[in-house]
């Protein structure tokens, strides 16, 4: 088998290890709409059936408590701040 190419600039990078564990390769955007999406309907399959889920549906509605959901997504993304959502 051959040997991976490193990219310039990760010669002391460990390429044995995930990614995740470096880093540089972080994300530094915010998330898309569509990533957005996608972590609404992952987070509403595990919480759907909690207390505070539907206690928070009883208070507000199903659609103010996803666009709740959505907000606190959007809280907990360190780069939300640093480019404009498109």
């Amino acid at each position: 088998m051959g040997k991976k190419r490193k990219p310039d600039g990760y010669e002391s990078y460990d390429w044995d290890l995930p990614t995740w564990v470096d880093a540089s390769f972080d994300r530094t955007t915010p998330y898309t709409e569509e990533e957005l999406d996608l972590f609404v309907e992952d987070t509403l399959e595990r919480i759907r059936d909690t207390a505070a889920w539907m206690n928070l549906v009883d208070r507000v509605g199903g659609e103010e408590a996803r666009r709740v959901l959505r907000t606190r997504l959007i809280m907990r993304d360190e780069n939300a701040r640093r480019q404009p959502r498109h």
